[in-house]
Formats: C-alpha cells, structure tokens, sequence
C-alpha cells in the first residue's frame, strides 16, 4: 500500500503490513463512535543535550521546555477540552513529561486521561537512516525531506517517514478501536480530542497520514508539508470538517 500526499508525493509504507483499505474506511467511523472528532499533534518541548551515556532516548526537557509545555496547555490546550481518555505519547522521558505538563495545564478533564506509551511512537525504530537524515536537514519542513533535490535522501525520506506514519496511524487506529464501543459521547458532534506527544519530524508524517484518512484537502495538508513544527507546538486535524490547523502556544 502507498501513502499519497499532495504535490504527487507519495510514502511507501513496510512491504507485508497489514493496513487494509478497509481499516481506511473505518477510520472515521471507528473516531465517531470512539466520541472523537479531533486529533492533535504536540511536538515535545525543549530538549537537554545528549547525555553523557549518548544514549538519545534518555534525554530530559529543560526548565525552558518544561514551560513551553505549560504554555501549550494554557494556550491552546484548555481551548480544546474535553480530551478522551487516553493520550498516546513516545515512551521517551520528554514527550512523556511534556505529555503530563501539559495536561496539567490544561484544566477540564484533562485531569483524567491516562498517558499510554506506544513504543512505535519513539523513532529508533527508523534508525540509524533517520538519523542520517536529520543530521543533514534537521528541523527543516516536511516538504524539505520528501522533495530533496537528493534523490538518495528524497527516497530515503519517504521510506522512513511512510514507515513511521503507518505504524503510528496504526496506533491511533488501535486506541479508537479499543474505546468506541465504551464511549457515550459518540453522536456528540463537539466530541473529545485524542491527543499524540512525539518528535519534530516525525510527527507531522502521522499528521498527514490522519489527514489523508480524515479527507483534508491540498490547502491543509500543505500545511502540514510547509511547517517547521516549533517545540511544545504542532497541529489539529478536525476529522469532521475536514481541515488541519496550526497549534501555536504563547511566546514570551
């Protein structure tokens, strides 16, 4: 199966996977009758160095990140409430911790929601190629990944960001599943918001991919595809109207 995006672009996803056309029909019914018509996106805050282990996962947020967390909870986060009850976040010590901020600092129900840690969500999994190519692009855009004038980075790109996004998706697909038939709230058109903590550019590849599912047009996807997404920070994909928009928090 392939991921296809605007711009004629298009991310192979893991040859045997077992993502089905008919898991993509469901995808918004399985969201309606879970009582969910968005899903957010949130980038962690700002990261601590390597430690001296060099082990990347045990990164810590810093007294900076911590309140840029805060700031998306008072910003956008209170804004959004309710959220369902499960926030699916990378097992990594900053997205959980930006996870649990943030929630704190949203008020309403957030209180509530457990932080489930989904292992595919972390991004050793696209290793070492995924580092290889955010060493050379960094915190660029999306689009900047996936259209590289380097056809071995472009094709690189796509594969690893495709492979990423399917398991992700997967994820969210899962938590839908597992919830809807429990849900009351699904005919509530206001709904609740599933939320997913992960990592720069990683995170808008499973934004897209949702996107995609929720029947976005170019002009939102290309939202996604042009935006460096900025720590504590990321995007809401409205699975009923059909539209992405950018989450920014307060700056100081």
């Amino acid at each position: 199966m392939l991921l296809s995006l605007s711009r004629d672009i298009v991310l192979p996803v893991p040859h045997g996977s077992t993502w089905s056309q008919t898991d993509t029909d469901a995808f918004l019914q399985r969201a309606r009758n879970a009582g969910v018509s968005k899903i957010g996106f949130l980038r962690h805050g700002k990261t601590a160095p390597t430690p001296e282990n060099g082990v990347d996962f045990d990164r810590q947020l810093t007294d900076v990140g911590k309140e840029q967390a805060a700031a998306a909870g008072k910003s956008f986060g209170k804004d959004l409430l309710p959220f369902h009850d499960t926030l699916l976040a990378s097992p990594a010590p900053r997205t959980m911790d930006t996870a649990q901020i943030f929630l704190d600092s949203s008020g309403g129900n957030a209180s509530e929601v457990r932080i489930q840690p989904v292992p595919s969500l972390y991004d050793r999994t696209m290793q070492p190629e995924g580092s290889r190519l955010f060493r050379k692009l960094g915190y660029a855009p999306f689009i900047d990944y996936v259209t590289n004038e380097s056809e071995d980075d472009r094709e690189s790109s796509r594969k690893v960001l495709g492979s990423y996004a399917h398991f992700a998706t997967k994820s969210i697909l899962e938590t839908l599943v597992t919830s809807e038939n429990g849900s009351s709230t699904g005919n509530n058109l206001k709904g609740k918001v599933l939320w997913v903590v992960g990592h720069a550019i990683y995170l808008p590849a499973t934004a897209l991919s949702v996107a995609l599912l929720a029947g976005c047009d170019e002009s939102s996807t290309d939202k996604i595809l042009s935006t460096s997404t900025k720590e504590a920070e990321g995007f809401l994909v409205d699975l009923y109207q059909s539209r992405v928009a950018i989450l920014s928090r307060q700056h100081d």
